[in-house]
Formats: structure tokens, C-alpha cells, sequence
């Protein structure tokens, strides 16, 4: 366990240290954080004084937590709820795959969940997805641990797990039970054993759920009211699953971008499909449960039609343990070695065309230079990769790519993640608007900004938005005094038309500051 501590630790934290927060999703939850605590809204979350009723309040609790701890609302102590719940799910990876196979495979499990791509973006991002994830985790690891034991202590498990996908639910929603209910249920078919249902005496496990989400959902209600009730209840739940408001896409999306984002073991867990999955109904109870939580939430998912990669989280643990069971049945000698050369070979050859394909610069930002270290590391690796597999020691092939990508993670946190802050950061312009508060400028307002309220982290208050041209001309018309904060495009377009009293006098990523006095 300490060794998967400090594997965590030294990818995921050193980029917490030298980056802003990002200016949408990023800022915008810590905001609402930000008007929870000045404004007691406990319940309710809140963003520009407005209902926020797009996730429930738990999470913008841990995050007021976490300032509580550090005195301020820093990126480092922002992105701390993430690192450590990731870290934990790396955690119960690690003892999902020791009830079934040695220490050593499963501990290769759990870093070939913490290296994958999206799963370490999502450990250093400010989102509550990680967090819903490791109660997710935990539902299954008390559920698999229950079902594998004897009958008298399964329902101490099975009531457990209840209690962590209400948990799940309040941090972000309904994907929180929806994905361990179905996979249970697909799994105890393969199994042909409905009859464990009854033993996890479902009345009292949902009791026990609805205890944990009414808890909240009851309150807050009351609190909001109807029209709050109905964002939360009905547009923020079915709204995003038939006929979706956001993220629309096509049914095969996550089809095409899973191998992307779980990158560098997909090939490695498409070959694991490829050994295992003719045998489904004959094999072993563990591939079935890891079958069932891979594909039914990927199916699940798949027919709702708004659709974000960030939606499949809770997958990537079982694709790891497919990825390090497979990699145990070759070293084992009991599966064709070529479910583990082929896929091999073509990462190995999929990272050299990566690596010369790669543009010397990228926004401003020197790729090719500042990522030197991984480029070597990858031909390095592919010519040690094809060695091994030239002398069969195949042993060590995992390991030389669990090398290769926490180095390159180790050079994106050291060397991307400062430059790539820079093309997106608000902190410098809103540090501007502030200085201007300070001075005595009162009308501040954001045009066609999209959610400015969310710079209210570095401001301190609430910076209204106004859309449409007529009315911004109708609302400056009568001020003597006015700071608008707009994009450089918008200002090229009506400079000419009513800004001739206005002066640029502040600008930064694509944003300017324009004065009336």
C-alpha cells in the first residue's frame, strides 16, 4: 500500500503546485463553494445567487473542507479531494485484484489504473467524478468480498455497499447506484444465482440507500423549493439521458475514445477480450464480475445521449484487472504468449510514431523540447520492449512500460503543466478587475463571457454578465464609469460602433478590459 501511496503521490501532486485553476469547470465548482460558505447555503448550492442545481452538495462541502485546511481556495488545495480519493481507488484496486490473484498482479493492477490517461487527468482536476468513483469502488470490492464469503457474514457486506452507493448518489447523482446495480445484476445472471438477491435482503439495503440520499434531497428541497426540486429531480436527471441538453453524442462515441483515454494498456485490454471472452460462461467468477463491470455501464452509457469520457470512471478499475490478470495468465504459462507480444509491439510502435510525429510547439509551448526526457524514454523503451520479447523474457514487459509512462507523467507535470496554465489561466485579468474594484470602479460587467460569476474565486464578488449587443449599448449608455470585461473578437467588431469613449487597458489570453470614464 505504501508503494501505491507514493507512486500517487509524486505523479499526481507536483502539478497541483505549478498551475492555475482552470478557468470553466475548475473555477466554476470552486465557486460555488465560494458562495456555499459565504452565503450558509449548506444545502442548497448556489452560483452567482443563483440555484446550482447541476450536482448535489457534498463535494462543495469537502472542497470548503480542504480551504478550512489551507486557509485559501488554492489550486494545491483544491485538487487534493481528487488526488487522494484517486489514490484510494488505487487502493481498493489493488485489494479487489488480492482476492483473486497474488499481491504482485494486483499490485501491477492498481498502477496500470493510476498511469492510464484519463484516469491520472482526472486525479489532478477539480471535478467530483473521483470521488463518486471511489465509493462506486467501494460498493464493489464490499460486494464481490460479501459474495465470496460465508452466508452468515454476507449481509454485514451487502448492507455496506447500499450505504456507499447512497453515498456515491449524493456526491454526484444517479450514475452513483445506477452503474453497481446493474453490474451486480448482470453478474449474478452469468452466474445463474438470482437467489443471491434475497440474501442481500434488499428491503433493508434500500432502506439504507434512500436513508443516505433523503437525508440531503429532503432538506434541500424544502429549502429550494419547487422549481429547484424540478432542476434537480427532473431536468438534471432525465434531461441528461434522453434527448440530452449537454454532451451530445453518437451512440458509438465511447467506442472510439475508451481505447484513447485508457491509453497505454488498451491494446493490452482488447487482447484480454480476445483470450477471455469466448469462455465467458465457463470461466472463473472474477472474470465474470470484471466482464459485467466493464461492458454493462459502457453499454448503459452508450444509448444515453449525452455522453462525456469522464461518464466511464468507474470502468477503468475493472479494465485494469482484466490488463493485469491477463498479463498473469501469460507469465503463468497458461495462456498464448501471443495475447501479450502482439499487443506489445504495436504500443511499443504506436508511442516511436507518437514520439516523431509530435510538433515542436503547441500554443506557444515548446513540446518537443520540454518533453526531451519521455522522447528518449519511449525509443529507449521500444528497443528494450522488442529485446525482451526477441529473448521471451516476458516478464518484464509490463513493468518497462509502467516505467516509460510514469516518466512521461513525471515530464508532463514538471514541464507542461506551467506553460499550459498560462494559455488558459483568469487569475491575472481578475486580479486586474479587483484592483479596479479597489479604485472605485462599481460597474463592472462581462459580455458574452459564458458564467463570469466563476471569477468571483479571485475577485471576491459576483461579476454579472450581459448578452446581446443592444443590451450592453442600453446599459452603458447612462454610466459614467464602466469596466467590461469582453473577448478581443467582440471588441474588434463594436469599437466601431458606440466604444469611442472606451480605452483597452488591460488584456490577457484573448480577454481585455475596457474602460469608460
Amino acid at each position: 500500500m505504501l508503494v501505491i501511496v507514493l507512486f500517487c503521490g509524486l505523479i499526481y501532486i507536483p502539478s497541483a503546485f505549478h498551475r492555475d485553476l482552470h478557468y470553466r469547470d475548475e473555477l466554476r465548482y470552486v465557486e460555488v463553494a465560494r458562495e456555499m460558505l459565504v452565503n450558509h447555503q449548506w444545502l442548497v448550492p448556489h452560483l452567482g445567487g443563483r440555484f446550482y442545481s447541476d450536482k448535489p452538495p457534498v463535494y462543495f462541502w469537502v472542497l470548503n473542507l480542504f480551504k478550512l485546511i489551507f486557509g485559501n481556495y488554492s489550486t494545491l488545495a483544491m485538487v487534493l479531494p481528487s488526488i487522494i480519493s484517486s489514490t484510494i481507488v488505487v487502493i481498493l484496486t489493488f485489494f479487489i485484484g488480492g482476492l483473486f490473484m497474488q499481491a504482485r498482479y494486483a499490485l501491477l493492477a492498481a498502477l496500470v489504473l493510476a498511469t492510464s490517461f484519463l484516469f491520472f487527468g482526472m486525479s489532478i482536476f477539480v471535478r467530483m467524478d473521483m470521488m463518486m468513483n471511489l465509493f462506486i469502488t467501494g460498493s464493489f470490492l464490499v460486494f464481490f468480498r460479501g459474495y465470496c464469503s460465508e452466508k452468515e457474514i454476507k449481509g454485514r457486506y451487502y448492507q455496506l455497499m447500499f450505504f456507499l452507493m447512497g453515498i456515491a448518489t449524493v456526491i454526484k447523482g444517479p450514475a452513483g447506484f445506477l452503474d453497481p446495480l446493474v453490474v451486480i445484476i448482470v453478474f449474478l445472471l452469468l452466474e445463474k444465482n438470482l437467489n443471491e438477491l434475497k440474501r442481500m435482503n434488499l428491503f433493508r439495503g434500500i432502506l439504507i440507500f434512500f436513508a443516505v440520499v433523503l437525508l440531503w434531497i429532503i432538506p434541500a428541497v424544502i429549502i429550494g423549493g419547487k422549481d429547484y426540486a424540478y432542476d434537480l429531480l427532473i431536468v438534471q436527471t432525465f434531461g441528461r439521458s434522453v434527448d440530452s441538453f449537454a454532451h451530445q453524442r453518437a451512440i458509438y462515441y465511447y467506442f472510439t475514445m475508451f481505447p484513447l483515454t485508457f491509453l497505454p494498456w488498451s491494446l493490452f485490454l482488447i487482447s484480454s477480450f480476445l483470450c477471455f471472452f469466448n469462455n465467458i460462461r465457463t470461466t472463473r467468477k472474477e472474470l465474470k464480475f470484471l466482464f459485467s463491470w466493464f461492458w454493462m455501464p459502457l453499454l448503459i452509457f452508450s444509448m444515453l445521449s449525452g455522453k462525456l469520457d469522464i461518464y466511464l470512471l468507474p470502468i477503468y478499475p475493472a479494465a485494469s484487472l482484466l490488463v493485469a490478470i491477463l498479463f498473469r495468465e501469460i507469465l503463468e504459462n497458461k495462456a498464448n504468449k501471443r495475447y501479450l507480444t502482439i499487443p506489445a509491439v504495436m504500443t511499443a510502435i504506436l508511442f516511436v510514431i507518437m514520439a516523431f510525429l509530435m510538433p515542436k510547439i503547441i500554443e506557444g509551448i515548446t513540446v518537443r523540447s520540454i518533453l526531451k526526457p519521455t522522447l528518449i524514454s519511449i525509443v529507449l523503451s521500444s528497443i528494450i520492449v522488442l529485446f525482451l520479447l526477441v529473448k521471451k523474457r516476458y516478464k518484464f514487459i509490463p513493468y518497462i512500460f509502467l516505467v516509460l509512462i510514469f516518466v512521461f507523467w513525471l515530464n508532463f507535470s514538471w514541464g507542461i503543466v506551467t506553460p499550459l496554465s498560462a494559455t488558459y489561466t483568469k487569475k491575472p485579468i481578475a486580479t486586474k478587475i479587483e484592483e479596479f474594484k479597489k479604485e472605485g470602479v462599481d460597474n463592472i460587467v462581462a459580455y458574452e463571457y459564458g458564467q463570469p460569476e466563476s471569477l468571483g474565486v479571485y475577485t471576491d464578488f459576483i461579476i454579472p454578465e450581459i448578452k446581446g449587443e443592444e443590451n450592453l449599448f442600453n446599459y452603458i449608455r447612462n454610466k459614467k464609469e464602466v469596466l467590461i470585461i469582453m473577448k478581443v473578437k467582440y471588441w474588434k467588431v463594436m469599437q466601431k460602433k458606440l466604444f469611442k469613449n472606451f480605452q483597452r487597458v488591460y488584456s490577457y489570453n484573448d480577454y481585455l478590459l475596457l474602460l469608460k470614464q
